[in-house]
């Protein structure tokens, strides 16, 4: 499923039976994709240039402007469109894929050459077009595994936007649904501090930490980051949900208003309390209204 973050679109996307994510991010001409393995938490990230991409889109015969492909691969990772996929390879993958095309036989390259390539991953654009598909190659040389430092400080960024969120006075207070979406809040902040207790406590328990403490440190963090996000776009949505009805409830007044017929009073409105000296009405007992002067005349 793609989403939307305020560091572009992110996806989970199935690359041969594996679990992946891809994060796709433009800035002006510039082009930023990155791929994790679930699994592993191992990354590969590449920038490319609009030079770059429409010298590789011309190599292939099938020339693209830059905007045009970052449409095609946000597209393909939507899986919005029939017409593009994606595909993520090895260098012997992509060796093996063009051999194929020109028709020359597998070959095997030393390990000792290829090592450095073999690091790298390739996410392939597929373009298929009427009797013919175009694979278009971006490069992404591998970067390790997350940061556990950085990705806590993630964390503490997302956690103070979410304070200022909840620091922002809600008006409609007979809006059940904003009750019960920040009880839910609540209980999640309460559940990540329960596991940022139980890992810190883990770390005393075990000062040498063993092979894996690290991998499963970078799972817990991302999982903490996942849900705050996902807090987050909650914590906006109902914030622009209030705003728009009381847009809405502000527009309706106005228009009542604007309607009302002149010298029609609402009730209660310029109102006051009826004086001594004035003449008024008197009710008694059901029987019709019956003014001052009517019960002066009768005395």
């Amino acid at each position: 499923m793609a989403k939307r973050t305020d560091y572009g679109l992110q996806v989970d996307y199935v690359f041969r039976g594996a679990e992946h994510i891809v994060r796709m991010t433009t800035e002006g001409s510039l082009l930023e994709v990155e791929v994790e393995d679930r699994l592993t938490t191992d990354q590969w990230r590449g920038e490319f240039d609009a030079a770059f991409i429409e010298d590789l889109t011309h190599k292939t015969g099938n020339f693209k402007q830059f905007g045009i492909f970052c449409s095609m691969l946000e597209s393909a990772l939507a899986q919005s469109s029939e017409s593009v996929t994606l595909d993520l390879l090895t260098y012997a993958d992509l060796e093996a894929l063009r051999n194929r095309k020109i028709g020359v036989g597998p070959r095997h390259p030393s390990a000792a050459k290829t090592s450095p390539l073999n690091s790298k991953r390739y996410l392939i654009l597929i373009y298929s077009v009427e009797f013919d598909r175009i694979h278009y190659p971006l490069p992404l040389p591998y970067v390790g595994k997350p940061d556990p430092v950085v990705l806590q400080k993630v964390i503490r960024e997302l956690k103070e936007e979410l304070a200022l969120l909840k620091a922002k006075p809600g008006k409609d207070f007979r809006d059940v649904e904003i009750r019960r979406l920040r009880e839910e809040l609540q209980r999640a902040l309460e559940e990540k501090q329960m596991m940022e207790s139980v890992l810190l406590s883990s770390r005393e328990e075990l000062p040498v930490a063993p092979k894996g403490s690290g991998l499963k440190e970078v799972k817990i963090l991302k999982k903490v980051v996942q849900t705050l996000e996902e807090q987050l776009t909650k914590e906006r949505a109902k914030h622009q949900r209030l705003a728009a009805r009381r847009l809405q409830e502000s527009r309706q007044l106005a228009d009542e208003v604007g309607r009302r017929p002149p010298g029609l009073e609402v009730p209660g409105e310029g109102r006051h309390p009826p004086s001594a000296g004035r003449a008024g009405r008197v009710m008694v007992l059901g029987l019709r209204p019956v003014t001052h002067l009517e019960l002066r005349g009768s005395l």
